[in-house]
């Protein structure tokens, strides 16, 4: 009995039963019984909604005997959520040439439920029409599905897939997020259509090349998005190849980094206004060692010679008052130095008295009023960083209004209660316009502003040209560190 192509033309199967399965398959050709009866995979043959035959596979799979097997009907077997969809489900296999697959799910004998995919294929029964119906268990593959599907809905990351032509075939929540794009906007487009890119380690046509031949792409790329928003994405891009070595498809883990490229360019550019502040700091020393100590320590050299040269006592005597009061202003232009690097006041006396040192420094040396009016406990001690920071603030306040606003007075006001200090400096001079280029005045209220972030406080800048500066810090004592004994 010579069988035909599987597919829509038929080909004759002889009638299985129980009693007469031996005589029955004695007449069909060995090679088909022997691929029905021993394949793996459960197999069996129905008329409409009967089944007819069975082998030993779907036997043992569905674990019911052969007699019980061939007692049931399609809606025995499978399960529907809604009891009106049962019918209608046992159906969609039957018409095979139309609707070749279905997957659909069975309850076995031992009442478990397995998800199946269905094949089905037209062939002659005993004369009759029928249908060969081949079971492949999908359940595990199911419960892999759902997991992974939980997966990419609940990751951060933009999870992206394509097939081998670049045919977007995957779109993850977080992908919706980032892109914003739906991804009903954007299956089935091309990756080219879709995704506006620009490539900061590598031109996008050399990134394709790379990733096709080498299944394996890794870089930075910035995204422009519909509403007009550049944001820069990390992109680790990897292929799926088959067992012959042909790409399947591409899959992308797309992560969002553009605060952290944000917050490294702030870093970089920080760090070079640190670097520019610490070389106008030593410039100023160099300049104030030069023009003040080197100067004194010069006279004075000279002043030795002559005196080494005088030719009676009294002379000699007269030029050691000279020198004297040379070596005195040295020294003195020595412990102001000394006192900009780090005052010893601070360490022994505490924030508010180093205050009040520094304002008669500044106004002896400038010839402005300095007023500073401290309220508040002076003990406990506030912590070291905290102190060092408000009195460093302080400093680089009075030396921009020194330097830059030509004051007639300065008001220093420290504030401390249980829960916060504050310190406000407030100046009548010139004032400035935030929006002026980068200036020796600004990199110091950038300097000011770490300090005061760094002890967990912040720090604002009010300034109107022609009406002053005024410079207020906060520090919440909750947020700082451990006071010092």
């Amino acid at each position: 009995m010579p069988l035909a192509s599987i597919g829509t033309s038929a080909f004759t199967i002889p009638p299985m039963t129980d009693e007469t399965i031996e005589n029955e398959w004695s007449d069909a050709e060995a090679a088909f019984r022997r691929l029905f009866e021993e394949t793996r995979r459960p197999m069996w043959v129905r008329e409409g909604l009967n089944i007819v035959a069975v082998n030993r596979a779907g036997l043992l799979h569905y674990g019911y005997s052969r007699e019980d097997f061939l007692a049931l009907t399609l809606g025995d077997l499978v399960v529907t959520e809604e009891p009106g969809e049962k019918e209608s489900a046992a159906r969609s296999p039957t018409k095979a040439v139309e609707h070749p697959r279905a997957f659909l799910r069975h309850r076995r004998k031992d009442g478990s439920l397995i998800d199946v995919e269905v094949t089905s294929f037209a062939v002659t029964f005993r004369g009759l029409p029928a249908s060969l119906d081949s079971i492949l268990d999908v359940t595990d593959r199911r419960k892999t599905e759902a997991y992974l599907d939980l997966l990419l809905a609940t990751v951060t990351d933009a999870v992206v897939a394509c097939d081998e032509n670049l045919i977007l075939t995957g779109w993850n929540t977080a992908a919706e997020a980032i892109f914003g794009k739906r991804a009903d906007e954007v299956l089935g487009q091309p990756v080219a259509l879709v995704f506006r890119t620009s490539f900061l380690d590598a031109e996008r046509a050399e990134a394709i090349r790379r990733l096709v031949e080498t299944g394996r792409f890794r870089g930075e790329l910035t995204y422009r998005r519909d509403d007009g928003r550049s944001i820069h994405i990390e992109s680790h891009a990897a292929a799926l190849f088959d067992n012959a070595g042909k790409p399947l498809g591409y899959f992308t883990v797309n992560r969002d980094i553009t605060e952290r490229s944000y917050a490294d360019e702030a870093v970089r550019s920080l760090l070079k206004e640190v670097l520019t502040a610490q070389e106008l700091e030593r410039r100023r020393i160099a300049r104030e060692l030069h023009d003040e100590t080197a100067q004194a320590l010069t006279s004075l050299l000279v002043g030795l010679r002559a005196i080494e040269e005088s030719q009676d006592l009294r002379q000699a005597l007269g030029g050691t008052n000279a020198l004297r009061g040379l070596v005195s202003a040295a020294l003195e232009g020595v412990r102001r130095i000394s006192r900009g690097l780090r005052p010893s006041v601070l360490d022994d006396l505490g924030l508010q008295e180093a205050l009040e040192r520094l304002g008669v420094e500044v106004s002896r040396a400038n010839g402005f009023v300095v007023d500073v009016h401290a309220t508040g406990a002076r003990l406990p001690r506030l912590p070291e960083a905290v102190e060092t920071a408000l009195y460093r603030v302080a400093q680089e306040a009075l030396t921009n209004a020194s330097k830059h606003g030509s004051p007639k007075a300065v008001s220093v006001l420290f504030h401390r209660n249980p829960t916060e200090v504050r310190l406000v400096i407030e100046d009548d001079g010139k004032g400035f316009n935030g929006s002026e280029p980068r200036s020796e005045k600004q990199l110091g209220l950038v300097g000011m502003r770490e300090r005061a972030y760094l002890v967990g406080g912040s720090l604002t800048v009010e300034s109107t040209p022609g009406q002053g500066t005024t410079v207020c810090v906060r520090v919440p004592l909750s947020r700082a560190a451990p006071i010092s004994p």
